[in-house]
C-alpha cells in the first residue's frame, strides 16, 4: 500500500531571522528538520512521498526557506512533494516546481476597521484566483474565524479553489490544554461540509473518537494522512493509523494515498 504524508515541516536554523523572536513557533521549535531527517524518517516508516513546506513564522526568512524547498525536492522528485508558503508570486514558484501552497493564519484572521467592524484581509486575494485557475491546492492552517474566511472570502469568490484544511479544523482552545477537541472539531466540519472541494488532514488527530465523528460528517473522501513533523515522527503517526480497525483496507487506501492524489491530479479515486 502506498503512502504520502501530505503534512511535513521543513527547516533550518539559517532561515531564522531574528533569533530573540516572541514567535510561538520559533520560541518552541527545537528540532532538526533538514531534508536527511525527513527521508531517514520516510524509510523508517515506509513512506513513499512526502510534501514539505518551510516552517510558517514571520520570524523565518521565508523567501530563502521557500527556495530551499523547491530545489530539495527537484533533487529528490520521486520522494518529495514541495508546497511553498503562500505570497503574491505564485506563478514564479510554480515555474519552479511548486505543487501547491502553504498558508498558517497571516493573512487570515479577522481585521477591524476605524469603527471596529470585522473585515477580511484581501492581502493573497489574487494568488486564490491564480492557484483556482491553476488547480493548485492550498493548505490551511487558519485561525479560529476559518469558517467564516473560507465561507466569506476565500471561496466566495473561489469556490473551485482546492483546500486541505490542517489538522481536521482544530482551533487548539487553552480550554482543552490545546489539544484538539471533538466539539470544536465536529462544529468545524458541520459548518463546512457542504464544500465538496475541502479536504481535512489528520495531522495531531490522536483521538480515535474525533477521527470516527469526522468520517462521520464528511466522509472518508476527504480526509487525508499528516504527520506534522516534526512535532511527531511519521512511524509514530502510521502505527497509530494502522490500529483504526473500523477502517477497511479500501477505506485506508483513501487516506493514505488516493485522496492526495486526486487533489494533486496524479490518479482517479478509483484508480
Amino acid at each position: 500500500m502506498r503512502i504520502i504524508d501530505a503534512h511535513c515541516h521543513i527547516h533550518k536554523k539559517e532561515w531564522v531571522k531574528v533569533n530573540n523572536s516572541r514567535d510561538f513557533i520559533i520560541k518552541h521549535f527545537n528540532f532538526i528538520a533538514d531534508e536527511q531527517v525527513i527521508l531517514s524518517n520516510m524509510e523508517e516508516a515506509g513512506i513513499d512521498q512526502t510534501i514539505i513546506f518551510p516552517l510558517p513564522s514571520i520570524g523565518v526568512d521565508l523567501e530563502k526557506s521557500n527556495h530551499y524547498t523547491v530545489d530539495i525536492a527537484n533533487k529528490y522528485p520521486d520522494k518529495l512533494i514541495p508546497f511553498t508558503v503562500i505570497d503574491n508570486k505564485p506563478e514564479y514558484w510554480l515555474k519552479k516546481g511548486a505543487k501547491g501552497f502553504k498558508e498558517h493564519s497571516f493573512g487570515q484572521r479577522i481585521q477591524k476597521d476605524n469603527k471596529g467592524n470585522d473585515i477580511f484581509s484581501q492581502k493573497f486575494k489574487n494568488t486564490y484566483k491564480f492557484m483556482e485557475e491553476k488547480q493548485l491546492p492550498l493548505l490551511l492552517h487558519a485561525g479560529v474565524n476559518k469558517v467564516e474566511r473560507l465561507k466569506e472570502d476565500i471561496l466566495k469568490d473561489n469556490p473551485k479553489l482546492k483546500v486541505i484544511v490542517a489538522h481536521l479544523g482544530a482551533d487548539y482552545l487553552k480550554s482543552n490544554k490545546y489539544m484538539p477537541e471533538i466539539n470544536n472539531i465536529s462544529d468545524i466540519l458541520n459548518e463546512l461540509k457542504e464544500y465538496p472541494n475541502i479536504y481535512y488532514d489528520i495531522s495531531t488527530i490522536k483521538e480515535k473518537n474525533i477521527l470516527i465523528k469526522a468520517l462521520e460528517i464528511i466522509g472518508v473522501g476527504r480526509i487525508i494522512f499528516g504527520s506534522d513533523f516534526p512535532y511527531e515522527k511519521p512511524d509514530e503517526t502510521l502505527k497509530r493509523f494502522k490500529l483504526l480497525d473500523f477502517l477497511s483496507e479500501r477505506d485506508k487506501e483513501r487516506v493514505l494515498y488516493k485522496n492526495i492524489n486526486i487533489i494533486l491530479k496524479e490518479v482517479d479515486v478509483d484508480g
